[in-house]
């Protein structure tokens, strides 16, 4: 019996890099949500200060729009995970 899951692809104890290749080929997670968390905090902290000063709709939209991919993509990044 090769292939015990009949979802798989790939056999299971493959030394290609079944997990990392099944994300969609990343190198290393660890520094997408590196680069994802600061740039949701930023967003946050200008879409604050952009409301504070009154500032005009195309610059909510943009901030707000930035707060939302981040969002989006850390919370798929965490499901996909699995943990």
């Amino acid at each position: 019996m090769a292939h015990t899951d009949p979802y798989r692809l790939t056999p299971s104890g493959g030394a290609s890099g079944g997990a990392d290749e099944a994300r969609g080929g990343a190198g290393d997670p660890g520094v997408v949500r590196f680069l994802l968390w600061p740039a949701l905090v930023i967003s946050v902290i200008g879409n604050t200060v952009v409301s504070w000063t009154g500032a005009g709709l195309g610059a909510h939209l943009a901030f707000g729009a930035v707060t939302a991919l981040t969002v989006t993509a850390l919370v798929v990044r965490r499901l996909r995970s699995g943990r």
